[in-house]
């Protein structure tokens, strides 16, 4: 008797788990928030979820945290950039995609925007504080082991695999190429929909590394990378995390300068056409826009007066 009762659990079980792919989309959604915005957007996750994630966000803010030299960052709130205060910023290196510090601030406020007087002095003088202002990054090649962790924890963290995967190419290493787009691959296979990765896999085909001999700025085969991150942008762009917006807005830029580098102006002039639809304020996509119909009309383009972006970067 009890053998058949085990039997007719193991079979209600099987029958059960058949029809979790109905729910796999709404649990785990095609394009899901990125960065510390996981842990607030998935109230109900399981406890097991929530560790991992809850873990990979305290590995990233260590990241961060050791990038800056243990200084404690944190983003300028919506009012600090209504009333115009800028961030720290840095000097011009190449860790300047691994941060964007033009919207951050030391959370111990300098001397001249705190209130406290001598209490502010004293913890100026206690606690890991320094002027950030036009600063460098320590080596971000020393955090890899960190990304690779994140990312093992949850596969679905995708500020881990993109930043790791610069990481990579920034070391410069022999080899690095070929070590970052196998890296984002497997990040792409764990999320097939982010506009992030993809962005990420073909910037590692237009990058040019002088160090190891890459000439890079295959803009053939970056080009599907692109276009899939267009369509699916396209597809999902009211439900994309501020940070896979800021993805798409770049890519349309890079599928820009492909298209002209390829020598088709009138996909450059669609593209740049359709992102300003989008992104209405991107001076970039309006010049190179304006390019494609110069182009388009045989018209021969000063590309200096125009000050366009430097194709492997598409800014």
């Amino acid at each position: 008797m009890k053998a058949w009762i085990i039997a007719g659990s193991m079979a209600g079980a099987v029958a059960f788990g058949t029809q979790t792919n109905q729910i796999r989309s709404i649990v785990n959604p095609s394009v899901r928030a990125t960065g510390l915005e996981v842990q607030d957007s998935h109230a109900a996750a399981s406890l097991l979820g929530q560790f991992r994630t809850n873990i990979s966000s305290f590995l990233y803010v260590r990241t961060d945290l050791y990038l800056h030299g243990g200084v404690e960052m944190r983003p300028l709130t919506n009012a600090e950039e209504k009333e115009g205060k800028k961030g720290v910023g840095h000097a011009a290196d190449e860790t300047e995609q691994i941060a964007d510090d033009d919207h951050i601030v030391t959370v111990i406020p300098s001397a001249k925007e705190d209130f406290r007087g001598i209490l502010g002095d004293v913890e100026r003088a206690t606690a890991s504080y320094k002027d950030m202002t036009g600063h460098h990054h320590q080596s971000p090649g020393q955090t890899l082991p960190l990304f690779r962790v994140m990312t093992w924890l949850d596969p679905q963290f995708v500020d881990g695999w993109t930043t790791a995967g610069y990481i990579i190419l920034w070391d410069k290493k022999p080899g690095c190429v070929e070590k970052s787009l196998a890296f984002l691959e497997s990040g792409l296979e764990e999320n097939p929909n982010s506009v992030d990765i993809l962005g990420q896999i073909a910037y590692c085909y237009l990058r040019e590394i002088k160090e190891i001999g890459y000439e890079g700025r295959n803009y053939k085969q970056a080009l599907p990378y692109l276009e899939k991150a267009r369509k699916i942008g396209l597809e999902n762009r009211e439900t994309l995390s501020d940070t896979e917006k800021e993805a798409l807005e770049e890519n349309y830029r890079r599928l820009s300068v492909c298209y002209r580098e390829l020598g088709d102006y009138q996909k450059m002039a669609e593209v740049a056409a359709e992102g300003l639809q989008m992104f209405g304020q991107d001076g970039s996509l309006r010049l190179h826009f304006n390019e494609a119909q110069a182009l388009m009309k045989g018209k021969k383009v000063d590309k200096s007066a125009l000050n366009l972006p430097d194709p492997e970067v598409g800014k």
